[in-house]
């Protein structure tokens, strides 16, 4: 959005609230979350001190982020750059904006990793003319891979994975004696021993600190209450240019981090091994079937080549994937994400582990299982495990009947949130019909339709 030099950005609300969408849960609350007033005038001028440009000429404001605000500014001698603004809801105050400068810095001087070079930061809000907590730095050359990874040929896909592992390769050669966020020392309190090894090799008089975790999973689905401590491509498609948007990454155990990229996922089953799936079977299908179990057929096998690199460059993120496949696993996935899933599924996790406890790695008939369940227990877990169960069934169908009208965490971009609603309207008048056996069942389906 240009304006002239003597532009009030301040007074396009625009700039300040939620557009991107509608939210089809809680959506006064969710526009709340990703509201937030400050002087975007004063940010202007600090982007462009930041770079020694005379003045910012232009504004223009990126599709809202679920967690972030981005301008893109323009100076007067056309060079850009970014700034970032937090939203309330995008975790706790100063320590996300800190970790995520620091964690870039990081993964640039330490991992040898392309990320955004930071111009200047400000992770106290209250203490800044600006009002808010923001970053601003460089915008890197390129696009979005999400936006052309369908239509990159398997040669230029295969030059990404073989960055992607590398990189991998780079991060894994890195570990911390504790769990947390990185931070320079300055703004944190560092613990005692607060180093990290990089090949072997410790590292101790760092810039870099381990401090409170700022990973989503320690906020969202209402955790941030708890009292608690805490890709790219135009010219050459197989450079990777940089790695935007490190909010709230942090440091835990491997197995704990998903080593798969995103726009690999191919919506299959696990691959049980490491074998090419067949080239399927193409006669007797029309132009369409064919060219869909062809594509089907590619997306597999570059998922299952993916994993094979990894097993052969990063043996050590292959293990964390087989361990993610075990029922201890699930069993530490469901225990802190027990906001969002319930009890139901882990207590019927833990039941079955009783009955391959003595199969564990390093299990002895001298270990006995920690938990002693009763016939009573085991009936009401079987039943709350089998309502969990048709619940999760129930939801499947519903995302797989609305397709790309399943509005994803509650959100739905505006052009399809009328037709939207009048399918979830549908299908809840559908459940209601099938499953209500009463007038008071069907009263407690209205009262629980999370969609309103």
């Amino acid at each position: 959005m240009c304006r002239p030099r003597s532009a009030h950005w301040n007074s396009n609300d625009e700039f300040f609230k939620f557009t991107r969408g509608r939210f089809i849960v809680d959506e006064v609350e969710n526009f709340r979350m990703r509201e937030i007033k400050f002087d975007l005038n004063g940010l202007a001028r600090v982007a462009a001190d930041s770079i020694g440009a005379a003045q910012c000429i232009s504004i223009k404001k990126y599709p809202d982020g679920m967690f972030n605000k981005a301008f893109l500014t323009t100076m007067e001698d056309g060079r850009e750059v970014v700034a970032k603004v937090p939203h309330p809801n995008s975790g706790v105050p100063h320590f996300t904006t800190a970790s995520e400068v620091a964690t870039m810095d990081f993964a640039t001087k330490i991992l040898d990793t392309p990320a955004p070079h930071v111009h200047a930061w400000n992770s106290q809000a209250q203490s800044h003319p600006v009002g808010a907590e923001f970053i601003i730095m460089d915008k890197i050359e390129g696009v979005p891979l999400s936006q052309v990874w369908s239509t990159m040929q398997l040669p230029q896909r295969l030059k990404v994975i073989l960055a992607l592992t590398s990189l991998q390769k780079k991060w894994l050669s890195v570990s911390f004696p504790h769990y947390g966020s990185l931070y320079y020392t300055g703004d944190v309190h560092s613990l005692a021993g607060s180093h990290y090894i990089k090949d072997g090799m410790a590292v101790t008089d760092s810039e870099f600190a381990i401090g409170p975790a700022t990973g989503r999973d320690w906020f969202d689905a209402g955790r941030s209450i708890l009292d608690i401590k805490r890709g790219p491509y135009p010219h050459n498609p197989g450079k990777i240019t940089g790695i935007i948007d490190w909010q709230s990454c942090h440091i835990s155990p491997l197995f704990n981090h998903n080593p798969d990229p995103a726009f690999l996922y191919w919506g299959g089953l696990e691959p049980e091994t490491l074998d090419l799936a067949p080239r399927p079977a193409l006669s007797g299908l029309s132009p369409e079937e064919r060219s869909e179990a062809m594509r089907n057929y590619t997306v597999q096998n570059v998922f299952i080549g993916w994993r094979k690199l990894m097993h052969a460059k990063n043996p050590e993120l292959y293990q964390a994937v087989e361990f993610r496949k075990t029922a201890a696993y699930g069993l530490i996935f469901l225990a802190h994400r027990m906001f969002e899933y319930g009890e139901a599924h882990f207590l019927s996790l833990l039941v079955d582990l009783k009955h391959t406890w003595a199969d564990l790695p390093g299990v002895t008939s001298d270990i006995p299982f920690p938990y002693e369940f009763s016939e009573t227990d085991f009936d009401r877990i079987k039943l709350d495990s089998d309502g969990a169960v048709a619940g999760t069934e129930l939801v499947s169908e519903l995302k797989e009947k609305m397709g790309d009208l399943w509005p994803d965490k509650g959100f739905i971009e505006h052009e399809g949130y009328n037709e939207c609603k009048a399918a979830l309207d549908e299908v809840k008048g559908q459940i209601i019909e099938q499953l209500a056996e009463s007038d008071e069942e069907k009263a407690e389906y209205q009262r629980h339709w999370p969609f309103e």
